[in-house]
């Protein structure tokens, strides 16, 4: 009961908008996406200059771009050490899995990636920077490209925070419009594939909730018989 009480605290989730869940919904569709590395001196030297042990990480919550509502649950990748600016052109390397299922397949259901870098004052206190954002499309609006393909994709990042999305100057494309301003030389390489091997655990995930490989959740059979639960990586490989 612990297990179940602690996650059930720790995965509470925004739902859809009202206007969304009005519509017919169709079957969950599991995915998994591999956040692979970071291109480009995103981390500004200043930041450098004046904060110690500075790190990097991820944020991914899911958009709905018609309704301009963030719902479900903000992940967060593990942090990365960010090294001054020698290397051309500076890499940082994530390869973080990240798992979820959605019934809400619509082309404007986003998947938006925030890259923030954090670390230590000169008094010791904390501060973290949002370093722009980039929004990845999960699901075609083509009728005869379905969701079922594999995408490799370099994600374009974008000055400012995911919060910029809430502004009603920001129809769709987003990615076009005039507001949205290209940070040039930055990318973020990742991986998006249908994982339907995830449907099995369906009624131990909710939808709409990301999930790191490294995940334990409760109900599911721990692999190479461990004890205690498995992660959703364990689970959903075998």
């Amino acid at each position: 009961m612990h297990d179940w009480r602690e996650a059930l605290e720790h995965h509470v989730l925004v739902p859809p908008h009202p206007q969304r869940l009005r519509q017919p919904l169709k079957e969950s569709t599991a995915f998994q996406c591999v956040l692979k590395w970071l291109d480009g001196p995103l981390v500004k030297q200043g930041v450098l200059e004046v904060l110690s042990e500075v790190g990097c990480h991820l944020r991914v919550s899911l958009f709905d771009i018609t309704y301009r509502h963030f719902f479900g649950r903000t992940w967060r990748s593990a942090g990365r050490p960010v090294e001054p600016l020698s290397r051309q052109p500076p890499r940082i390397v994530f390869n973080e899995p990240l798992y979820f299922h959605t019934p809400l397949n619509h082309p404007n259901i986003v998947a938006v990636v925030e890259v923030v870098a954090g670390g230590k004052k000169r008094d010791g206190t904390l501060q973290a920077l949002s370093c722009g954002f980039g929004i990845l499309r999960i699901f075609s609006n083509k009728p005869e490209s379905p969701s079922s393909a594999s995408q490799d994709k370099r994600l374009r990042l974008y000055h400012g925070t995911p919060r910029a999305l809430l502004h009603p100057l920001l129809q769709d494309p987003v990615e076009q419009n005039k507001h949205m301003t290209v940070i040039e030389n930055c990318s973020l390489q990742c991986t998006l594939r249908p994982h339907p091997a995830l449907e099995p655990a369906f009624h131990l995930l909710p939808e709409n909730l990301l999930v790191s490989g490294l995940q334990h959740v409760p109900g599911l059979l721990p692999a190479h018989g461990d004890t205690g639960s498995a992660s959703v990586r364990d689970a959903v490989v075998r």
